[in-house]
């Protein structure tokens, strides 16, 4: 088979085109016994790998403390400002020029402490801001003490869903991670937002800042499609799926979760309900496409 590939590959390299995208005759794609199917729609969870990264906590710690002190400075410049205002407004005791100023400090103090709150939520996300004061404060706490552990999650499929993840510490050990929520900063290798998450109880003496464990995770009930297990096309360490857009156009996509089933496998965000994919054939595609690419190169 291999041999009879490798034979046809010149007959329609030439019609390969730029991208992700591959032209095949008609002709050829008989000639190579190239099939295709129709996807339906299914629905259920899906499980995929990725890594964990141990975060460093000392700038949110010290975020945090910054929020302490200025929550404290703007209620104190809030109160000296009602204060004077009465003053001004009653007899004069306190000057106009002097309740003024007060009030300004006020603004000013109270803008700083918005300013402090939006960076909470733009460098470490939402989870940290909806949690609140005393919650946020006492998970510092136990960062602090070794107790709990701050996690990235990424993954090149993303990360959209996910409900469940676990990391595998030395020694093939599993600790569950806590999904926090979406991170704010993204990470450019995956490029996608990936998620926060903790590691909490004696797991977390393994995870110290800076290391980086492989993690198994799970979604929640997802709409999907269910593919042939033949459509799967594996190059990389990625899978990929080539969807027809015309008689002769195939566009490669690359998979993100996947769910292995007994009747196939459920892709979730990469193909759309009654798309064709190609069930056979796929290698003499991507052969087609990567030839085309190293003659433009």
């Amino acid at each position: 088979m291999m041999r009879r590939l490798c034979l046809m590959i010149p007959l329609f390299a030439a019609f390969a085109s730029q991208g992700l995208a591959v032209e095949l005759p008609l002709g050829v794609q008989r000639k190579l016994g190239l099939t295709t199917a129709i996807v339906s729609a299914e629905r259920g969870g899906a499980t995929a790998s990725g890594f964990a990264r141990v975060l460093d906590v000392v700038p949110l710690a010290s975020l945090d403390a910054d929020l302490a002190v200025a929550k404290a400075v703007a209620s104190a410049s809030a109160a000296e400002a009602h204060r004077t205002h009465d003053l001004a407004l009653a007899d004069f005791a306190v000057s106009k020029r002097v309740a003024e100023a007060a009030a300004a400090q006020a603004r000013a103090d109270n803008l700083r402490l918005e300013l402090l709150q939006r960076r909470l939520g733009l460098e470490w996300g939402p989870a940290f801001v909806t949690m609140g004061d005393a919650r946020r404060s006492a998970l510092i706490s136990k960062l602090a003490a070794g107790r709990t552990a701050l996690v990235r999650l990424d993954a090149p499929a993303g990360m959209t869903g996910v409900r469940v993840a676990s990391a595998t510490r030395p020694g093939g050990r599993s600790a569950p991670i806590q999904v926090l929520g979406q991170a704010r900063l993204g990470d450019p290798r995956f490029q996608t937002p990936g998620l926060l998450g903790l590691v909490s109880g004696p797991e977390a003496a393994d995870f110290a800042t800076g290391l980086v464990f492989p993690i198994t995770f799970s979604t929640g009930a997802q709409s999907g499609v269910l593919l042939p297990r033949s459509a799967l096309l594996r190059a990389g360490g990625q899978s990929f799926v080539y969807v027809r857009k015309d008689a002769t156009h195939f566009e490669r996509r690359q998979l993100g979760l996947l769910q292995a089933r007994s009747d196939g496998l459920l892709a979730i965000g990469a193909v759309r309900p009654g798309e064709t994919v190609a069930t056979a054939g796929a290698a003499a595609l991507f052969a087609a496409e990567t030839q085309a690419k190293g003659e433009d190169e």
